[in-house]
């Protein structure tokens, strides 16, 4: 045993002498790993046995070894970042995620893992914070939360419009954090566990800084009735570079008609975790009626938006591939909206449209309905 342990100890040496900045991220991905694998076998949190922890020094040398191959392989022939990504819970790479941008950014090696459990003893729920990605305008948290005792097939952290809320917390000032779109659910009903890609404003500000986040309340929607359970739930951790990312602004002003309608793309913005086209017409302004009373209709343009919209049972808000909608196009490859950011709001005239992150922004076409194409380039 010691002579495994003496051997993986070289190699961690060895190894954070040669390539230095990617050890901790690959240290983060052997934690990971081995808790992914507990959890399979046990399907809780609970602390692994000694025999257990026996076990895991085998697998941990086994990964070790694994590790070095890539480390090397990808010295040799690809940049290193580039290369190694992080284990996260299977289901945010998932269908079962309606928001591909989530899903890309993890495919892409986006995001800080935060690997931190958290045991809601009053309501005998455990929670596993999985990792925070953010650009410019939003943050991505990505946590699971399991019970034995509680059912929780219609507990939510619904932070748009219902009683969950989250709060940043430095020192004595507390913050509530505005919502972004809707987030993305799945409940596993075997498992009676929840996935949450929570979205609310981004903190890419607070960079380099120790941060801490509360949840508070889940909502519980049951028929027509809506309640709440009370809980606080904590997360402490310092932002680092690997979970920001940065977000491109072009701006167009190009103009074109759809139904009769001019509008003008003001402009197309460009991250890891979206593509955002923001769109301005004369059916995208708050109007005032006869009596003073300002309101806003859906455009003709957000129709054709949504006609493309679906809502399935398991996979929440997909794209129905028999209608025509609003998509992208880049590198040859269709570019779905995220359906549950339909809620972001820009200013008083206009409209923004949300896609998946693009694979090559230099080579971007917006496609509204089957003969409108328009280059988002400048």
């Amino acid at each position: 045993m010691m002579k495994k342990e003496r051997i993986i100890k070289h190699l961690d040496d060895s190894l954070e002498k040669q390539v230095p900045d990617i050890w901790n991220k690959l240290e983060d991905k052997l934690h990971k790993t081995q808790e992914l694998e507990s959890w399979e076998l046990s399907g809780t949190q609970s602390n692994i046995s000694s025999l257990n922890k026996k076990r895991t020094l085998y697998k941990r040398f086994s990964i070790a070894v694994a590790i070095c191959l890539i480390v090397f392989s990808t010295i040799i022939f690809t940049p290193a970042l580039a290369a190694i990504q992080e284990v996260y819970d299977k289901i945010f790479s998932s269908d079962h995620i309606d928001d591909s941008g989530v899903r890309t950014a993890l495919n892409e090696g986006h995001g800080q893992v935060l690997d931190q459990t958290y045991y809601d003893e009053k309501n005998d729920i455990t929670v596993n914070f999985e990792s925070v990605m953010m650009d410019d305008k939003e943050t991505k948290l990505l946590l699971t939360y399991q019970s034995e005792e509680t059912n929780l097939e219609n507990y939510y952290l619904d932070l748009f419009e219902g009683k969950s809320s989250i709060q940043l917390v430095r020192g004595n000032e507390r913050t509530k954090l505005d919502n972004v779109g809707w987030g993305s659910r799945y409940y596993d009903r075997k498992e009676n566990k929840v996935a949450e890609a929570l979205s609310f404003e981004s903190l890419k500000e607070y960079e380099g800084q120790d941060l801490r986040l509360e949840i508070e309340n889940l909502t519980i929607y049951e028929g027509q009735k809506t309640g709440k359970v009370e809980a606080v739930w904590p997360l402490e951790f310092k932002l680092d570079n690997s979970g920001v990312s940065d977000r491109e602004i072009i701006e167009l002003n190009k103009d074109f008609t759809f139904e009769n309608i001019t509008y003008t793309i003001r402009q197309v913005e460009f991250s890891a975790l979206e593509t955002r086209v923001v769109v301005t017409g004369s059916d995208t302004k708050i109007l005032t009626d006869e009596n003073g009373v300002t309101y806003k209709v859906m455009s003709k343009l957000e129709h054709q938006f949504l006609n493309a919209r679906k809502i399935d049972k398991e996979f929440g808000y997909i794209v129905d591939d028999e209608k025509s909608g609003v998509f992208l196009k880049s590198a040859g490859e269709k570019v779905v909206p995220i359906f549950s950011k339909g809620e972001i709001q820009g200013e008083d005239d206009e409209y923004i449209m949300v896609f998946a992150p693009v694979k090559d922004r230099q080579n971007c076409m917006l496609e509204i309905g089957d003969d409108i194409d328009i280059p988002l380039t400048e």
